[in-house]
Protein backbone atom coordinates (compact mmCIF):
# COMPACT_ATOMS: atom_id res chain seq x y z
CA UNK A 1 0.00 0.00 0.00
CA UNK A 2 1.38 3.34 -1.05
CA UNK A 3 1.10 6.48 0.99
CA UNK A 4 -1.38 9.16 0.12
CA UNK A 5 0.02 12.29 -1.44
CA UNK A 6 -0.04 15.82 -0.09
CA UNK A 7 -2.89 16.92 2.17
CA UNK A 8 -6.06 17.64 0.26
CA UNK A 9 -7.85 20.94 0.08
CA UNK A 10 -10.95 21.44 2.24
CA UNK A 11 -14.13 19.81 1.02
CA UNK A 12 -16.49 21.88 -1.09
CA UNK A 13 -19.84 21.73 0.64
CA UNK A 14 -23.26 22.55 -0.71
CA UNK A 15 -26.00 21.34 -3.00
CA UNK A 16 -25.05 22.30 -6.55
CA UNK A 17 -26.98 19.69 -8.50
CA UNK A 18 -27.91 21.06 -11.90
CA UNK A 19 -25.43 23.92 -11.69
CA UNK A 20 -22.59 24.49 -14.15
CA UNK A 21 -20.17 23.82 -11.30
CA UNK A 22 -21.29 20.19 -11.15
CA UNK A 23 -20.62 19.72 -14.83
CA UNK A 24 -17.11 21.08 -14.48
CA UNK A 25 -16.07 19.34 -11.25
CA UNK A 26 -17.52 15.98 -12.18
CA UNK A 27 -15.12 15.78 -15.10
CA UNK A 28 -12.08 16.29 -12.89
CA UNK A 29 -10.34 13.19 -11.48
CA UNK A 30 -9.95 14.66 -7.98
CA UNK A 31 -13.64 15.33 -7.41
CA UNK A 32 -16.81 13.27 -7.19
CA UNK A 33 -20.44 13.58 -6.10
CA UNK A 34 -21.46 11.80 -2.89
CA UNK A 35 -24.72 9.79 -2.71
CA UNK A 36 -26.34 12.74 -0.92
CA UNK A 37 -25.39 15.17 -3.66
CA UNK A 38 -22.43 16.84 -1.99
CA UNK A 39 -19.30 17.61 -4.00
CA UNK A 40 -16.25 16.11 -2.34
CA UNK A 41 -12.60 15.87 -3.14
CA UNK A 42 -11.60 12.29 -3.93
CA UNK A 43 -9.04 11.15 -1.39
CA UNK A 44 -7.79 8.17 0.58
CA UNK A 45 -7.62 8.31 4.33
CA UNK A 46 -4.96 6.01 5.80
CA UNK A 47 -5.03 4.68 9.35
CA UNK A 48 -2.51 2.45 11.10
CA UNK A 49 -4.28 0.02 13.45
CA UNK A 50 -2.37 -1.91 16.12
CA UNK A 51 -3.14 -3.34 19.55
CA UNK A 52 -1.95 -5.38 22.52
CA UNK A 53 1.58 -4.08 22.86
CA UNK A 54 1.92 -5.43 26.43
CA UNK A 55 5.11 -3.50 27.00
CA UNK A 56 6.65 -4.79 30.21
CA UNK A 57 6.28 -8.51 29.60
CA UNK A 58 9.75 -9.71 30.56
CA UNK A 59 9.56 -13.49 30.42
CA UNK A 60 12.02 -15.44 28.33
CA UNK A 61 14.88 -12.99 28.38
CA UNK A 62 17.68 -11.47 30.45
CA UNK A 63 19.01 -8.16 31.68
CA UNK A 64 21.43 -6.31 29.45
CA UNK A 65 24.31 -5.22 31.73
CA UNK A 66 25.28 -2.39 29.40
CA UNK A 67 21.86 -0.68 29.41
CA UNK A 68 20.15 -2.11 32.48
CA UNK A 69 17.15 -2.96 30.29
CA UNK A 70 15.56 -6.36 30.05
CA UNK A 71 16.16 -7.84 26.63
CA UNK A 72 12.44 -8.37 26.05
CA UNK A 73 11.80 -4.67 26.58
CA UNK A 74 14.05 -4.07 23.59
CA UNK A 75 12.04 -6.64 21.60
CA UNK A 76 8.70 -4.99 22.30
CA UNK A 77 10.08 -1.48 21.73
CA UNK A 78 11.62 -2.54 18.41
CA UNK A 79 8.32 -3.94 17.14
CA UNK A 80 6.53 -0.74 18.14
CA UNK A 81 9.24 1.32 16.41
CA UNK A 82 8.73 -0.73 13.23
CA UNK A 83 5.04 0.19 13.19
CA UNK A 84 5.73 3.87 13.83
CA UNK A 85 8.51 3.92 11.22
CA UNK A 86 5.96 2.99 8.58
CA UNK A 87 3.42 5.45 9.93
CA UNK A 88 5.90 8.30 9.62
CA UNK A 89 7.47 7.26 6.32
CA UNK A 90 4.11 6.72 4.64
CA UNK A 91 2.53 9.80 6.26
CA UNK A 92 -0.54 8.00 7.53
CA UNK A 93 -3.39 10.21 8.66
CA UNK A 94 -4.06 8.56 12.02
CA UNK A 95 -2.62 5.91 14.34
CA UNK A 96 -5.24 3.89 16.19
CA UNK A 97 -4.28 1.77 19.19
CA UNK A 98 -6.95 -0.72 20.34
CA UNK A 99 -5.88 -1.31 23.94
CA UNK A 100 -3.44 -3.04 26.34
CA UNK A 101 -0.45 -0.73 26.20
CA UNK A 102 1.43 -2.31 29.10
CA UNK A 103 1.68 -5.64 30.87
CA UNK A 104 -0.51 -4.29 33.68
CA UNK A 105 -2.08 -1.09 34.97
CA UNK A 106 1.04 -0.11 36.95
CA UNK A 107 3.82 0.22 34.36
CA UNK A 108 7.31 1.03 35.55
CA UNK A 109 8.84 4.42 34.70
CA UNK A 110 11.12 2.58 32.26
CA UNK A 111 8.20 1.09 30.35
CA UNK A 112 6.39 4.45 30.30
CA UNK A 113 9.53 6.09 28.97
CA UNK A 114 9.88 3.54 26.17
CA UNK A 115 6.38 4.21 24.87
CA UNK A 116 6.62 7.98 25.39
CA UNK A 117 9.73 8.07 23.18
CA UNK A 118 7.82 6.46 20.34
CA UNK A 119 4.76 8.65 20.86
CA UNK A 120 6.97 11.72 20.63
CA UNK A 121 7.97 10.65 17.13
CA UNK A 122 4.31 10.77 16.05
CA UNK A 123 3.93 14.14 17.71
CA UNK A 124 6.87 15.52 15.74
CA UNK A 125 5.39 14.10 12.51
CA UNK A 126 2.01 15.72 13.36
CA UNK A 127 0.21 12.38 13.17
CA UNK A 128 -2.76 12.15 15.56
CA UNK A 129 -3.15 9.07 17.73
CA UNK A 130 -6.14 7.51 19.49
CA UNK A 131 -5.50 5.26 22.52
CA UNK A 132 -8.23 2.90 23.72
CA UNK A 133 -8.06 1.62 27.28
CA UNK A 134 -7.73 -2.18 27.44
CA UNK A 135 -8.24 -4.63 30.29
CA UNK A 136 -4.53 -4.67 31.15
CA UNK A 137 -4.62 -0.86 31.31
CA UNK A 138 -7.60 -0.85 33.70
CA UNK A 139 -7.09 -0.82 37.49
CA UNK A 140 -9.12 -3.18 39.63
CA UNK A 141 -10.44 -0.38 41.84
CA UNK A 142 -13.03 1.80 40.11
CA UNK A 143 -12.02 5.46 39.89
CA UNK A 144 -8.26 4.95 39.84
CA UNK A 145 -6.30 6.16 36.83
CA UNK A 146 -5.63 3.81 33.95
CA UNK A 147 -2.08 3.22 32.77
CA UNK A 148 -2.56 5.57 29.79
CA UNK A 149 -4.51 8.42 31.43
CA UNK A 150 -1.27 10.37 31.71
CA UNK A 151 -1.23 10.96 27.95
CA UNK A 152 -4.60 12.67 28.19
CA UNK A 153 -3.71 14.70 31.29
CA UNK A 154 -0.59 16.04 29.60
CA UNK A 155 -2.85 17.40 26.83
CA UNK A 156 -0.50 16.30 24.12
CA UNK A 157 -1.32 17.68 20.71
CA UNK A 158 -3.56 15.34 18.70
CA UNK A 159 -3.38 12.49 21.23
CA UNK A 160 -6.75 11.17 22.35
CA UNK A 161 -7.32 8.72 25.23
CA UNK A 162 -10.66 6.89 25.28
CA UNK A 163 -11.38 5.51 28.76
CA UNK A 164 -15.20 5.69 28.44
CA UNK A 165 -17.41 5.12 25.38
CA UNK A 166 -16.91 8.19 23.23
CA UNK A 167 -17.50 9.43 19.68
CA UNK A 168 -14.61 11.51 18.36
CA UNK A 169 -14.31 13.61 15.23
CA UNK A 170 -10.67 14.18 14.35
CA UNK A 171 -9.25 16.42 11.64
CA UNK A 172 -6.41 14.79 9.74
CA UNK A 173 -4.20 15.90 6.88
CA UNK A 174 -6.63 14.32 4.42
CA UNK A 175 -9.88 15.30 6.01
CA UNK A 176 -11.99 14.44 9.05
CA UNK A 177 -12.58 10.97 10.47
CA UNK A 178 -15.03 9.73 13.09
CA UNK A 179 -13.88 7.30 15.78
CA UNK A 180 -16.44 5.45 17.90
CA UNK A 181 -14.34 4.30 20.84
CA UNK A 182 -15.36 1.46 23.15
CA UNK A 183 -12.77 0.71 25.84
CA UNK A 184 -12.61 -2.46 27.88
CA UNK A 185 -16.13 -3.00 29.30
CA UNK A 186 -15.25 -3.60 32.93
CA UNK A 187 -17.98 -4.96 35.19
CA UNK A 188 -16.73 -2.77 38.04
CA UNK A 189 -18.62 0.23 36.68
CA UNK A 190 -21.93 -1.59 37.01
CA UNK A 191 -20.98 -2.95 40.42
CA UNK A 192 -20.95 0.62 41.75
CA UNK A 193 -24.69 0.97 41.12
CA UNK A 194 -27.31 -0.52 43.44
CA UNK A 195 -29.19 -2.32 40.65
CA UNK A 196 -26.20 -4.52 39.78
CA UNK A 197 -24.28 -4.70 43.06
CA UNK A 198 -25.70 -8.00 44.30
CA UNK A 199 -26.30 -9.76 40.98
CA UNK A 200 -24.38 -12.93 40.04
CA UNK A 201 -21.36 -12.38 37.82
CA UNK A 202 -22.96 -14.01 34.77
CA UNK A 203 -25.94 -11.61 34.96
CA UNK A 204 -23.65 -8.60 35.24
CA UNK A 205 -21.66 -9.86 32.25
CA UNK A 206 -24.86 -10.24 30.21
CA UNK A 207 -25.87 -6.70 31.16
CA UNK A 208 -22.48 -5.37 30.04
CA UNK A 209 -22.91 -7.09 26.67
CA UNK A 210 -26.34 -5.55 26.17
CA UNK A 211 -25.19 -2.06 27.17
CA UNK A 212 -22.17 -2.18 24.85
CA UNK A 213 -24.23 -3.49 21.91
CA UNK A 214 -26.69 -0.65 22.40
CA UNK A 215 -23.81 1.84 22.57
CA UNK A 216 -22.39 0.60 19.25
CA UNK A 217 -25.80 1.10 17.61
CA UNK A 218 -26.24 4.52 19.20
CA UNK A 219 -22.86 5.71 17.93
CA UNK A 220 -23.82 4.47 14.45
CA UNK A 221 -26.98 6.60 14.53
CA UNK A 222 -24.95 9.68 15.49
CA UNK A 223 -22.45 9.39 12.65
CA UNK A 224 -22.20 11.88 9.81
CA UNK A 225 -22.61 9.62 6.76
CA UNK A 226 -20.39 11.93 4.70
CA UNK A 227 -17.36 11.38 6.95
CA UNK A 228 -15.34 8.12 7.21
CA UNK A 229 -16.12 6.31 10.45
CA UNK A 230 -14.36 3.59 12.43
CA UNK A 231 -15.47 1.58 15.43
CA UNK A 232 -12.60 0.62 17.72
CA UNK A 233 -13.02 -1.57 20.77
CA UNK A 234 -11.08 -3.74 23.19
CA UNK A 235 -13.39 -6.73 23.48
CA UNK A 236 -13.70 -10.47 22.89
CA UNK A 237 -15.70 -11.58 19.85
CA UNK A 238 -17.49 -14.91 19.81
CA UNK A 239 -16.18 -15.86 16.37
CA UNK A 240 -12.54 -15.05 17.11
CA UNK A 241 -9.78 -17.64 17.16
CA UNK A 242 -7.93 -17.29 20.45
CA UNK A 243 -4.26 -17.86 21.03
CA UNK A 244 -3.42 -20.89 23.13
CA UNK A 245 -3.00 -19.12 26.43
CA UNK A 246 -5.91 -16.73 25.91
CA UNK A 247 -8.74 -19.23 25.82
CA UNK A 248 -8.70 -20.13 29.50
CA UNK A 249 -8.41 -16.46 30.46
CA UNK A 250 -11.31 -15.28 28.28
CA UNK A 251 -13.88 -18.09 28.09
CA UNK A 252 -16.31 -17.76 30.97
CA UNK A 253 -14.79 -14.50 32.18
CA UNK A 254 -15.14 -11.81 29.49
CA UNK A 255 -18.22 -10.27 27.91
CA UNK A 256 -18.50 -11.89 24.48
CA UNK A 257 -19.85 -10.09 21.39
CA UNK A 258 -21.27 -11.45 18.16
CA UNK A 259 -19.67 -10.40 14.89
CA UNK A 260 -23.11 -9.29 13.71
CA UNK A 261 -23.18 -6.77 16.58
CA UNK A 262 -19.80 -5.34 15.61
CA UNK A 263 -20.24 -5.35 11.82
CA UNK A 264 -22.62 -2.39 11.74
CA UNK A 265 -22.69 -1.12 8.11
CA UNK A 266 -22.50 2.49 9.30
CA UNK A 267 -18.79 1.95 10.01
CA UNK A 268 -16.11 1.75 7.33
CA UNK A 269 -13.78 -0.41 9.44
CA UNK A 270 -13.89 -2.08 12.87
CA UNK A 271 -10.52 -2.02 14.66
CA UNK A 272 -10.35 -4.50 17.53
CA UNK A 273 -7.92 -5.38 20.29
CA UNK A 274 -7.75 -8.01 23.04
CA UNK A 275 -7.24 -11.16 20.94
CA UNK A 276 -3.58 -11.64 20.04
CA UNK A 277 -4.08 -13.44 16.74
CA UNK A 278 -4.48 -11.34 13.56
CA UNK A 279 -7.82 -12.13 11.88
CA UNK A 280 -10.74 -10.62 9.99
CA UNK A 281 -14.06 -11.84 11.38
CA UNK A 282 -16.05 -10.44 8.47
CA UNK A 283 -13.69 -11.20 5.57
CA UNK A 284 -15.00 -10.18 2.19
CA UNK A 285 -17.94 -8.35 3.71
CA UNK A 286 -18.57 -4.77 4.79
CA UNK A 287 -17.17 -3.59 7.12
CA UNK A 288 -13.94 -5.48 7.85
CA UNK A 289 -13.95 -6.56 11.52
CA UNK A 290 -10.26 -6.95 12.27
CA UNK A 291 -8.09 -7.98 15.19
CA UNK A 292 -4.64 -6.63 14.37
CA UNK A 293 -3.20 -9.02 16.96
CA UNK A 294 -0.27 -8.34 19.26
CA UNK A 295 3.06 -6.93 18.14
CA UNK A 296 5.13 -9.53 19.99
CA UNK A 297 4.66 -13.14 21.06
CA UNK A 298 3.74 -13.35 24.71
CA UNK A 299 4.19 -17.11 25.21
CA UNK A 300 4.36 -20.42 23.37
CA UNK A 301 0.62 -20.36 22.71
CA UNK A 302 1.44 -17.72 20.07
CA UNK A 303 4.44 -19.58 18.65
CA UNK A 304 3.07 -20.06 15.14
CA UNK A 305 1.26 -16.71 14.82
CA UNK A 306 2.49 -13.88 12.62
CA UNK A 307 2.70 -10.58 14.47
CA UNK A 308 2.17 -7.11 13.09
CA UNK A 309 -0.30 -4.31 12.41
CA UNK A 310 -2.79 -3.19 9.78
CA UNK A 311 -2.85 -0.17 7.49
CA UNK A 312 -6.36 0.80 6.42
CA UNK A 313 -7.28 2.89 3.38
CA UNK A 314 -10.73 4.48 3.12
CA UNK A 315 -11.25 6.04 -0.28
CA UNK A 316 -14.03 8.18 -1.71
CA UNK A 317 -15.74 6.28 -4.51
CA UNK A 318 -18.95 7.63 -5.99
CA UNK A 319 -19.67 4.29 -7.65
CA UNK A 320 -19.64 2.41 -4.32
CA UNK A 321 -22.97 1.85 -2.54
CA UNK A 322 -21.92 4.03 0.40
CA UNK A 323 -19.75 6.43 -1.54
CA UNK A 324 -16.56 4.98 -0.02
CA UNK A 325 -14.50 1.81 -0.24
CA UNK A 326 -12.30 0.28 2.44
CA UNK A 327 -9.16 -1.77 1.98
CA UNK A 328 -6.52 -2.85 4.44
CA UNK A 329 -3.22 -4.69 4.51
CA UNK A 330 -1.48 -6.61 7.29
CA UNK A 331 2.18 -5.72 7.83
CA UNK A 332 4.27 -8.26 9.78
CA UNK A 333 6.96 -7.11 12.20
CA UNK A 334 10.19 -8.98 13.00
CA UNK A 335 8.83 -10.29 16.31
CA UNK A 336 11.00 -12.57 18.45
CA UNK A 337 10.53 -16.13 17.11
CA UNK A 338 9.48 -18.96 19.43
CA UNK A 339 10.33 -22.58 18.63
CA UNK A 340 9.50 -25.94 20.20
CA UNK A 341 11.71 -29.00 19.66
CA UNK A 342 9.54 -32.11 20.19
CA UNK A 343 10.78 -35.69 20.06
CA UNK A 344 10.23 -39.16 21.47
CA UNK A 345 13.08 -41.29 22.77
CA UNK A 346 12.87 -45.05 22.34
CA UNK A 347 13.78 -47.51 25.10
CA UNK A 348 17.00 -48.51 23.30
CA UNK A 349 18.04 -44.98 22.27
CA UNK A 350 20.43 -42.58 23.96
CA UNK A 351 18.25 -39.65 25.01
CA UNK A 352 21.05 -37.08 25.01
CA UNK A 353 22.24 -38.01 21.52
CA UNK A 354 18.74 -37.88 20.10
CA UNK A 355 17.89 -34.53 21.74
CA UNK A 356 21.16 -32.97 20.58
CA UNK A 357 20.60 -34.21 17.03
CA UNK A 358 17.05 -32.80 16.98
CA UNK A 359 18.24 -29.41 18.22
CA UNK A 360 21.04 -29.22 15.65
CA UNK A 361 18.65 -30.17 12.86
CA UNK A 362 16.40 -27.18 13.64
CA UNK A 363 17.15 -23.51 12.90
CA UNK A 364 16.93 -22.03 16.38
CA UNK A 365 19.01 -18.89 15.86
CA UNK A 366 17.71 -16.02 18.02
CA UNK A 367 14.65 -18.05 19.08
CA UNK A 368 13.04 -18.52 22.46
CA UNK A 369 13.29 -22.33 22.63
CA UNK A 370 11.75 -25.12 24.63
CA UNK A 371 12.66 -28.79 24.31
CA UNK A 372 9.98 -31.39 25.06
CA UNK A 373 11.02 -35.01 24.91
CA UNK A 374 9.02 -38.15 25.70
CA UNK A 375 10.71 -40.99 27.55
CA UNK A 376 9.41 -44.54 27.92
CA UNK A 377 8.29 -45.65 31.34
CA UNK A 378 11.20 -46.76 33.49
CA UNK A 379 13.85 -45.02 31.38
CA UNK A 380 16.71 -44.42 33.77
CA UNK A 381 19.57 -43.03 31.66
CA UNK A 382 20.17 -39.38 32.71
CA UNK A 383 20.17 -36.64 30.09
CA UNK A 384 23.35 -34.60 29.78
CA UNK A 385 21.81 -31.12 30.03
CA UNK A 386 25.15 -29.42 29.43
CA UNK A 387 25.45 -31.08 26.00
CA UNK A 388 21.87 -30.10 25.19
CA UNK A 389 22.50 -26.48 26.16
CA UNK A 390 25.62 -26.42 24.00
CA UNK A 391 23.50 -27.60 21.07
CA UNK A 392 21.19 -24.65 21.76
CA UNK A 393 23.91 -22.01 21.89
CA UNK A 394 22.44 -20.12 18.93
CA UNK A 395 19.11 -19.68 20.73
CA UNK A 396 18.10 -16.35 22.19
CA UNK A 397 16.74 -17.93 25.36
CA UNK A 398 16.18 -21.50 26.59
CA UNK A 399 12.76 -21.57 28.20
CA UNK A 400 12.81 -25.22 29.30
CA UNK A 401 14.26 -28.67 28.66
CA UNK A 402 11.45 -30.87 29.87
CA UNK A 403 11.00 -34.65 29.92
CA UNK A 404 7.62 -36.31 29.72
CA UNK A 405 7.38 -39.92 30.84
CA UNK A 406 4.94 -42.31 29.25
CA UNK A 407 2.00 -42.92 31.56
CA UNK A 408 2.15 -46.06 33.66
CA UNK A 409 -0.81 -48.24 34.38
CA UNK A 410 -2.54 -46.76 37.38
CA UNK A 411 -2.87 -48.88 40.45
CA UNK A 412 -6.30 -49.84 41.70
CA UNK A 413 -7.60 -47.03 43.89
CA UNK A 414 -7.75 -47.87 47.56
CA UNK A 415 -11.19 -48.60 48.90
CA UNK A 416 -12.17 -45.98 51.46
CA UNK A 417 -15.39 -46.50 53.40
CA UNK A 418 -17.40 -43.97 55.33
CA UNK A 419 -16.76 -45.73 58.66
CA UNK A 420 -13.04 -44.88 58.56
CA UNK A 421 -11.77 -41.76 60.32
CA UNK A 422 -9.65 -39.25 58.38
CA UNK A 423 -6.32 -40.63 59.57
CA UNK A 424 -7.24 -44.20 58.66
CA UNK A 425 -8.56 -43.16 55.26
CA UNK A 426 -5.35 -41.28 54.50
CA UNK A 427 -3.20 -44.21 55.56
CA UNK A 428 -5.09 -46.54 53.25
CA UNK A 429 -4.79 -44.12 50.36
CA UNK A 430 -1.07 -43.48 50.91
CA UNK A 431 -0.35 -47.20 51.16
CA UNK A 432 -1.50 -47.51 47.56
CA UNK A 433 0.39 -44.43 46.31
CA UNK A 434 4.10 -45.13 46.40
CA UNK A 435 5.07 -41.70 45.06
CA UNK A 436 3.71 -39.88 48.15
CA UNK A 437 4.55 -42.35 50.91
CA UNK A 438 7.61 -40.38 51.97
CA UNK A 439 5.31 -37.43 52.76
CA UNK A 440 2.87 -39.50 54.85
CA UNK A 441 3.16 -37.66 58.13
CA UNK A 442 3.21 -34.20 56.56
CA UNK A 443 0.05 -34.94 54.58
CA UNK A 444 -1.74 -36.35 57.62
CA UNK A 445 -0.79 -33.36 59.76
CA UNK A 446 -2.13 -30.89 57.18
CA UNK A 447 -5.33 -32.89 56.68
CA UNK A 448 -6.02 -33.12 60.41
CA UNK A 449 -5.39 -29.40 60.86
CA UNK A 450 -7.88 -28.68 58.07
CA UNK A 451 -10.42 -31.04 59.69
CA UNK A 452 -10.10 -29.24 63.03
CA UNK A 453 -10.44 -25.81 61.39
CA UNK A 454 -13.61 -26.92 59.61
CA UNK A 455 -15.09 -28.33 62.81
CA UNK A 456 -14.30 -25.12 64.68
CA UNK A 457 -15.93 -23.03 62.00
CA UNK A 458 -19.04 -25.20 62.08
CA UNK A 459 -19.36 -24.85 65.85
CA UNK A 460 -19.02 -21.07 65.62
CA UNK A 461 -21.82 -20.97 63.06
CA UNK A 462 -24.03 -23.11 65.33
CA UNK A 463 -23.34 -20.83 68.33
CA UNK A 464 -24.44 -17.77 66.32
Amino acid sequence: MQAVGAPSKPRIKGDFLGSPLICILSTLPDFSISPTGRIVRVMALTILHFADLHLGVENYGRLDPTTGLHSRVRDFSASLATAFDLAIEEEVDLVLFAGDMYKNCDPTPTHQREFARQLQRLQQARIPMVLIVGNHDTPVAYGKATSIDIFSDLQLQSTYVVRRPELLRIDTANGPVQIAGLPWPTRNILRTTAAYRDLPQEEVTAAVQEICAAQIDEFARQLDPEVPALLTAHIAAADATFSGSERTAIIGQDPIFLTSTLANPAYDYVALGHIHKYQDLNRGQHPPVVYAGSLERIDFGEEKEEKGFCVVSIEEDASAPRGRTTAYEFFPVPARPFATVRLAVGADEDATDKIVAACKATDLADCVVRVLYDLPSGYAEPVDLQRVRQALESAYHIASIQPRFAPVERQRRAEVSEDLNLGEALDRYIDNSAEIQQHRQELKDHALQLERALELGQREEEDE
